[in-house]
């Protein structure tokens, strides 16, 4: 069924622990390709491990930290979902990239080796393909959490997480609902074809492809400029929309220049699927939509 709607918004850490009076919260974390992610875990106030609650991932938009999107992790919450608001790798409160500040010496006739080196550690990053896999990493650490029914599970994103949300519903069937608020929708009217670079972003690669580990902040700030540069040409959440499953709803929440992005995309799913045109600025009635969405389809 699809529909479009027209209105003017697996280890378990504890290290806080909060309750209201219809959520409760707690830091956790996981692990995602052995980097430590910190995450906050809200559960709604009667929740318990015989529980059977669906539950949704909720990841931060470009440049932000879990702080932004919490309000609608809460919300969720209180409404009797279990939702887990996550950082992504070099983010918040996360570990980072690590790279040798020195050169470790080592071949393959080593299956193990313990040396004493420098690191170096990146932060800040913004790799969309790196960031899906920390979503699907928290979805396998939200199914774990005593209480959540696996088959129920959500993810919400807004801006170039709203995209995120999309691609790890075409690529994970774990997903049975997506609430993308104001989603990246790159790779509308673009043909499925191998990347090619411009000039510009040929000669990143380059600098990217002869460069080792950043020396200092400065080296940094240039690494990941290039990098988010060329990782954001080649990401395409559309393509994937075709690939989401049948079983899996999802609305699309969009302001007006977004409409014809976002009802072009609603045409790809063969599932239960809407549009809901709201402002950028009207966060609470975005917030009310993707609770409800979820509340219905979960």
């Amino acid at each position: 069924m699809k529909a479009n709607l027209f209105l003017a918004a697996a280890a378990l850490s504890i290290a806080t622990h909060a309750i209201t009076a219809q959520a409760a919260t707690e830091t956790v974390h996981y692990y995602s390709e052995a980097v430590r992610c910190n995450a906050k875990l809200f559960t709604p106030s009667n929740h318990g491990a015989s529980s059977s609650a669906a539950a949704v991932v909720l990841a931060p938009g470009q440049g932000e930290t879990r702080a932004s999107i919490e309000p609608v992790a809460e919300a969720l919450a209180t409404r009797g979902i279990v939702a887990l608001a996550i950082d992504y790798r070099g983010w918040g409160e996360c570990g980072g990239f690590l790279y040798f500040g020195e050169p470790v010496r080592w071949d393959d006739r080593m299956r193990f080796s313990q040396q004493t080196t420098t690191l170096r550690i990146r932060r800040l990053r913004i790799d969309p393909q790196a960031q899906v896999i920390d979503v699907r990493n928290a979805i396998t650490f939200l199914q774990s959490v005593p209480g959540v029914d696996r088959a129920r599970i959500g993810v919400w994103g807004v801006g170039l997480s709203g995209g995120h949300a999309i691609v790890t519903a075409g690529s994970d069937a774990r997903v049975r609902s997506v609430v993308a608020q104001h989603p990246l929708l790159a790779g509308k009217d673009e043909p499925r074809a191998a990347f090619a670079p411009t000039p510009q972003q040929q000669t990143m690669m380059i600098a990217l492809a002869r460069t080792g580990a950043p020396a200092d902040n400065r080296a940094a700030r240039t690494m990941n400029a290039n990098e988010a540069t060329v990782a954001l040409a080649e990401y395409k959440p559309y393509w994937y929309l075709e690939q989401i499953p049948q079983t899996t709803s999802v609305l699309l929440i969009a302001e007006d220049s977004q409409a014809a992005a976002a009802d072009s995309a609603v045409k790809q799913l063969d599932g239960t699927a809407s549009v809901l045109r709201i402002d950028k600025a009207r966060h609470a009635e975005a917030t009310d939509a993707a609770v409800d969405w979820f509340a219905r389809n979960l």
